[in-house]
């Protein structure tokens, strides 16, 4: 091969190490090198680690919420009739239904409450740095540290400040989740009616479906009934968070500092989600069964909505707590581990 024809062939000739031109054009606009990817997972690690821990627990406490809402608004004796009656009258349809909704804006709302908190608590932390001369986040940070009142203080703010902010994003969401899973409750006056769990003809009954139950809510009392009871919706997510996040950075702290060194993302955050849920569930519950029994009765004919607000009220505002202590202890030891776990794995990325 002359010397002329030597050139032209490693003209054209892509080394080795360099992809063809060919190659490039036909990569995909939505395919990212490694170092790309990983700059995007660290810059936005609280996002995807709320967000992926959020679907996984919130799929696993499904079942539980169904039940926990049926309690709330209907005068079940105890858990194991409400249990017996979602068989029998509803099927195993009746353990998932309204699923889809808590899916897609629990995981939304979470991922909300998360960045806001994770933004506030560091803005609640520089401030009173500015103000005593020593950051709460870092005193915090410090191996074998305690809880100090500034640290308690900025937990405490930031989880007001991230409950308070996703109230007018959660309520609307989390009303047609109630609607949809007590539409056949309501639609066959079960709630005034408790021998309607020996009633198996019940199983056959049409559901409420979402959309169907938000179009039917904006059409009888428009755009305001999606927020039907937000003010007591918002005063149990603001003081929920705020008890939520101070008892959980609280607990991990001292778990941490017990068990020494040890950084499993399933040890002290496991710990501290199972106590950090029950704690502020046992402050705002009462709120909750307000705003679920008035959420859950939109719908219906006039009488069967009297009849069914007439039954519950009866009820204790404390029913159903059983179920929700054990519901949300698995949905946050599940949520916090791996949410820690998989912000930890982010962190060791090159």
């Amino acid at each position: 091969m002359t010397l002329d024809k030597r050139a032209e062939h490693a003209r054209f000739t892509p080394t080795p190490s360099q992809p063809s031109p060919l190659a490039m054009s036909n990569r995909s606009p939505w395919i990212m090198d490694e170092a790309k990817r990983n700059r995007l997972l660290k810059k936005y690690k609280t996002q995807v680690a709320s967000g992926t821990s959020t679907v996984c627990a919130t799929l696993a406490v499904t079942p539980l919420e169904n039940v926990k809402t049926r309690m709330q608004t209907h005068n079940f004796q105890n858990v194991f009739q409400c249990i017996r009656y979602l068989w029998r009258t509803e099927g195993p349809r009746g353990y998932v239904a309204g699923a889809l909704p808590p899916l897609a804006s629990v995981t939304a709302v979470r991922v909300v409450n998360f960045t806001t908190y994770n933004a506030a608590k560091h803005r609640i932390s520089e401030f009173v740095e500015r103000m005593t001369g020593e950051s709460p986040l870092a005193m915090y940070n410090r191996p074998g540290s305690s809880p100090t009142v500034s640290t308690l203080f900025t937990f405490t703010a930031a989880g007001l400040v991230a409950g308070l902010i996703t109230s007018p994003l959660a309520c609307p969401f989390e009303l047609a989740k109630n609607v949809v899973q007590t539409s056949v409750l309501v639609s066959n006056r079960a709630q005034a009616s408790p021998n309607a769990i020996n009633d198996p003809s019940l199983r056959s009954k049409p559901r409420l479906g979402t959309v169907e139950a938000i179009r039917q809510i904006i059409q009888r009392y428009g755009i305001r009934g999606l927020y039907t009871g937000f003010h007591l919706h918002a005063m149990r997510d603001t003081l929920g968070s705020g008890l939520y996040f101070t008892v959980y950075e609280t607990v991990k702290q001292l778990a941490a500092k017990e068990l020494g060194p040890d950084k499993s993302p399933f040890g002290a955050p496991m710990i501290a989600g199972a106590i950090c849920s029950t704690v502020p569930w046992f402050c705002t519950y009462p709120l909750d069964t307000r705003k679920t029994r008035a959420q859950s009765v939109l719908l219906g004919k006039t009488k069967e909505v009297g009849e069914a607000t007439a039954a519950v009220a009866k009820s204790s505002m404390y029913k159903g707590l059983s179920i929700i202590l054990i519901r949300t202890g698995v949905n946050n030891m599940i949520l916090l581990s791996i949410f820690e776990y998989i912000k930890m794995r982010i962190n060791e990325l090159d």
